[in-house]
């Protein structure tokens, strides 16, 4: 899911167990993981229609350029794997 803030800050959700919710604020330099409570994401964070597989080429494309702590990395590949996953069983 892509979300963004109050300050137009956008970031991707690599994990959201219900209680805590693991983003990936898009920034200048390396990428980092932050985990926030599921209450605090859904008074500050909003989801955009932006197309979730254009997202996933332009954080890891950022990744390749500038890199990413482990986490990041792993979550990304997640996603991107679920995603082709999901598509593919609609053919």
């Amino acid at each position: 899911m892509l979300v963004i803030d109050e300050n137009r800050t956008t970031a991707m959700v690599i994990r959201n167990d219900g209680f805590k919710v693991t983003l990936v604020p898009l920034k200048d330099g390396k990428l980092s993981a932050r985990c926030i409570s599921f209450a605090q994401f859904r008074q500050r964070w909003y989801e955009t229609d932006y197309p979730l597989a254009k997202a996933l080429a332009t954080f890891q494309g950022h990744v390749a350029r500038l890199g990413a702590s482990g986490a990041v990395i792993k979550g990304l590949l997640r996603l991107q794997n679920r995603d082709r996953y999901v598509v593919a069983s609609l053919f």
